[in-house]
């Protein structure tokens, strides 16, 4: 673990880079390529493990009884559930919706997991450090800057906070968004792009401009949701920097207080950008199914 509190004091640039920087827990590496794990793996990992747990059971309970008076958890989850698919799928689709509901119920749930878990701290390090100092836990001598084993179960860190887990979920709908408006249209798709009425001359310049808009969507779901992910924990670990900083008891409360704002602003971050990135992926999907 990096050392916040080195020989010259403390360091609120250390603590930024250490809890939103990944870098690898366990490395690997296969015919020269590097598949080392993660701390943002780590952390999709849990995100699909509390996924599985959470809806396989109840998709059997459901099953079994349909009529069944749901609990408190399988009401909350089935709002979700038809939120998404009658107001994010079938508005943006109309009866269409049907086929595109897996994707975006996964896509949904997924990016809010990963959105709530990077709200947890990093209970790894606290039970290492609790055990270090509890003496239930030795450090071993000659680790140097490894990370403990407990650290790394539990990192800490946002997964939808990285470019590349925000790129390949939007390559991903990227690629659902041309597959719908190939298999709506078929090859007549590619010159539909344009929108219908474009006079001839017109159409010439509009087309490459729609072709480019096509890639500046996908482009603008990665930046959207990692900016939104990354700034307010930057902020929040600001605040709380300020009171190593500063070294004064005034500035505890100020601290505080700011940081539990932003926590709370955070939470609704975290399902706004979820619904948001779904959304307009359901947007983008009806758009290619129709013609302009």
């Amino acid at each position: 673990m990096i050392p916040i509190l080195s020989e010259n004091g403390f360091n609120v640039v250390e603590l930024i880079v250490h809890h939103l920087q990944d870098m690898p827990l366990w490395h690997l590496e296969i015919a020269g390529i590097d598949l080392s794990i993660t701390k943002r793996i780590m952390m999709m990992w849990i995100g699909v493990f509390f996924l599985f747990i959470i809806f396989i059971p109840l998709a059997r309970k459901i099953s079994k009884d349909p009529y069944k008076k749901p609990s408190r958890f399988s009401g909350m989850m089935e709002v979700f559930i038809d939120f998404i698919r009658k107001d994010v799928g079938e508005g943006s689709m109309g009866h269409y919706s049907k086929h595109y509901e897996p994707f975006l119920l996964t896509l949904f749930f997924f990016i809010l997991a990963g959105n709530l878990l990077g709200l947890v701290p990093p209970l790894g390090e606290f039970f290492q450090v609790t055990g270090e100092l509890t003496g239930l836990i030795h450090h071993q001598e000659g680790a140097g800057h490894d990370i403990p084993f407990l650290a790394k179960l539990w990192p800490g860190i946002t997964s939808t906070g990285d470019i590349g887990v925000t790129a390949s979920l939007a390559f991903i709908s990227f690629i659902v968004i041309q597959l719908a408006g190939f298999i709506h249209q078929g090859i007549a798709y590619i010159k539909n792009i344009v929108p219908n009425g474009i006079p001839g001359p017109m159409w010439i310049i509009m087309w490459p401009i729609e072709v480019f808009g096509q890639f500046t969507k996908p482009f603008a779901l990665a930046i959207r949701l990692l900016a939104n992910m990354t700034a307010g924990h930057m902020i929040i670990l600001v605040f709380m920097g300020f009171i190593f900083q500063f070294q004064s008891y005034a500035v505890v409360p100020i601290s505080i207080a700011a940081s539990t704002a932003i926590y709370m602003l955070e939470l609704f971050v975290a399902f706004l950008q979820a619904y948001i990135f779904v959304f307009l992926t359901a947007l983008f999907v009806a758009g290619a199914q129709h013609r302009h």
